[in-house]
């Protein structure tokens, strides 16, 4: 494990280190690559730090967060994020323009859940 958390901290985009991406429970990380530019294209359009506070869950932890049984985030596919200087509401509009296909938008828990699912487009509130 503490070789795993090394390897994590490298770098992967300008903003972006793959330890933000880990499972908090096991540190396994699945991040596809689709997700990750358009999380750089987000990024870039703001010009604010973006938290990650949930990138991909192995199946125990996702159950362990009450998570979908067919989440995004147990193939690398869905993030949840905030940015604590700009409102809930103005993401979730870049997010649209950025084309995240899926989008949640959960106001009392202040984050957004985005994620690449390949068919269609989902929005809903949480």
């Amino acid at each position: 494990m503490l070789l795993q958390n090394r390897v994590n901290h490298i770098r992967i985009a300008h903003h972006f280190c793959l330890n933000e991406f880990q499972c908090p429970c096991c540190q396994q990380v699945m991040l596809h690559s689709l997700l990750l530019q358009k999380l750089k294209g987000l990024r870039y359009k703001i010009q604010k730090p973006v938290i990650i506070t949930s990138g991909y869950r192995c199946p125990a932890h996702n159950q362990v967060v009450g998570g979908a049984k067919n989440s995004y985030h147990l193939s690398g596919m869905a993030v949840d994020i905030y940015v604590p200087e700009i409102s809930l509401r103005e993401l979730l509009i870049t997010a649209e323009e950025i084309g995240f296909s899926g989008i949640g938008y959960y106001p009392d828990q202040n984050f957004l859940h985005l994620d690449i699912r390949p068919a269609g487009i989902a929005r809903w509130q949480g």
